[in-house]
């Protein structure tokens, strides 16, 4: 059983969001049932997306629809990796984002121009 995989995309020619069908290979690789829920990568970009067992398409491919192909800025043929969410690599938290820019406020009373 595979924790991730790296797949095909296919531009699914049915409209709607948030489904990605699966190729019944990489879907029992991954150890999936219907409806469970993914998370797709593509770059630094990622979605949650339900999958689907696909009996249709050849291997090591994934349709996903278009409005989902656009959020992830990419086009068919291009590969993502698929992660089964609550897996141990997709639990893991990211890494703290920092206040970049920020100066440290001065501690005390700082002094006003009425005071002088």
């Amino acid at each position: 059983m595979a924790d991730d995989l790296r797949l095909k995309v296919v531009a699914s020619s049915i409209d709607g969001k948030g489904i990605a069908k699966l190729d019944s290979d990489s879907f029992s690789s991954l150890n999936l049932s219907d409806g469970m829920k993914i998370i797709v990568t593509y770059g630094a970009k990622s979605k949650e997306m339900e999958a689907k067992q696909d009996l249709i398409y050849k291997e090591s491919t994934a349709r996903l629809m278009k409005f989902d192909m656009d959020f992830l800025r990419i086009e068919e043929g291009m590969k993502v990796i698929i992660t089964k969410k609550n897996s141990p690599k997709s639990a893991s938290k990211p890494a703290p984002k920092g206040k970049k820019g920020k100066k440290a406020k001065a501690k005390g009373k700082a002094a006003s121009l009425d005071s002088f």
